[in-house]
């Protein structure tokens, strides 16, 4: 009888080998028939700040819109909403999974976190073969930022207020005669022709040559461009704490 029952089971060896053969296949094509089609379309930025100490991410992200004018973000924000608009398209064509794929859609939306910022550093790595040692760079992400389209439009406002002359941190400091950079006097040295603008003094050696604040910083003047202009040294011990915008020969 033992005999008769292996017998059974070598006859059915074949087809329960195809049996389970198909259940696999089933559980694969459901698997993927399940998944979720929708894929939320992050928009992603690199900030390189290999050669910048005490960054802060918000300040690259102004610095971002300070140059870009919202434009690459606009134009995501219309790739996002057309994206949602196929998305509802497509599900309106479904029968059977029609509830389910809502589902997924809806929890595939993820708008505080549309926009993405990674800051990235440069790295020095170093590798050994046959006794030589070489260095090569590596980029490496240290921070990250994820925020929605409404921050960044806020955010872009309140810097079209100050005509996108510097980052807010920046604008807003309470120490504006920090702010002046060797970047920024050279600018403006540049912008002014090396000429002071009271008197007319031209200084292309740049010897007496002083960058002024127009709006004195001790009545809240700021450190931007529109507020810095050329003067000779005279003339801006003359001025003192008084504004003058005009230029004279």
């Amino acid at each position: 009888m033992l005999n008769t029952f292996f017998m059974f089971n070598q006859n059915y060896y074949p087809y329960l080998f195809l049996i389970g053969l198909s259940v696999i296949v089933v559980a694969i094509v459901l698997i993927f028939a399940l998944k979720s089609p929708f894929h939320f379309p992050y928009f992603e930025y690199d900030f390189d700040v290999s050669h910048r100490r005490s960054v802060q991410t918000e300040d690259l992200i102004d610095e971002f819109l300070i140059e870009d004018r919202m434009q690459s973000i606009e134009n995501h924000q219309v790739a996002i909403e057309r994206w949602k608009h196929e998305c509802k398209d497509k599900i309106s064509k479904y029968t059977f999974l029609k509830k389910y794929r809502e589902k997924q859609f809806k929890k595939s939306i993820d708008d505080q976190n549309a926009y993405v910022f990674y800051v990235n550093r440069q790295q020095t790595r170093y590798k050994q073969r046959n006794y030589v040692k070489t260095s090569y760079r590596v980029s490496t992400t240290v921070d990250s930022f994820a925020c929605s389209y409404a921050f960044l439009k806020f955010r872009n406002e309140k810097l079209k207020n100050i005509n996108y002359e510097n980052t807010l941190s920046k604008y807003f400091s309470n120490n504006q005669r920090k702010l002046m950079s060797k970047e920024l006097r050279s600018e403006i040295m540049k912008r002014d022709n090396y000429t002071c603008q009271i008197c007319g003094k031209y200084m292309p050696d740049e010897v007496g040559l002083q960058i002024d604040h127009i709006i004195p910083v001790s009545n809240g003047g700021k450190t931007v461009a529109s507020n810095l202009q050329v003067l000779c040294s005279k003339c801006n011990g003359s001025k003192s704490n008084k504004m003058n915008t005009g230029f004279k020969k």
